[in-house]
């Protein structure tokens, strides 16, 4: 419990930091109406969409395909873009449920990622006892 209080601060003081116009001679970040994300040099093989819904929220769509013997999951959820840039990278974050086709459970899940020009780095974490993260790695275009 003391975890999720302390990352839920966190994570409100860093929006409230990075919002627009906070901050002096800041600059108007126009985020796109959609991305389209393909991951496949890291395992899964993922597909992936998010519709803007606001300024910097986004709800968001992925297929990971783990294999033909392994699973197919789904995860659907929102994420938020920080507004600003840190460097080069721009840093996004969010969560939601997970869907498993074999297995049929469906638990939440946090996401942690970044976007570079043309490629994003995602680390997601399914929220369920003895799991691990899982790793995306691939390209992201705006439409």
């Amino acid at each position: 419990m003391k975890k999720c209080l302390t990352t839920s601060l966190l994570g409100l003081m860093v929006m409230g930091f990075c919002a627009t116009d906070v901050l002096a001679r800041t600059k108007k970040f126009e985020s796109p109406d959609h991305y389209f994300t393909l991951s496949f040099f890291i395992n899964p093989w993922s597909v992936g969409y998010k519709h803007r819904i606001s300024p910097n929220m986004y709800l968001t769509g992925n297929l990971d395909y783990l294999g033909h013997r392994e699973d197919l999951t789904f995860q659907a959820g929102a994420a938020y873009m920080v507004p600003r840039k840190f460097l080069i990278f721009r840093f996004f974050g969010g969560g939601g449920l997970e869907y498993s086709r074999n297995n049929g459970y469906m638990y939440p899940y946090l996401m942690v990622g970044t976007k570079l020009w043309i490629f994003h780095f995602d680390i997601v974490h399914p929220l369920m006892r003895n799991s691990k993260p899982g790793y995306r790695f691939g390209f992201i275009f705006s439409l």
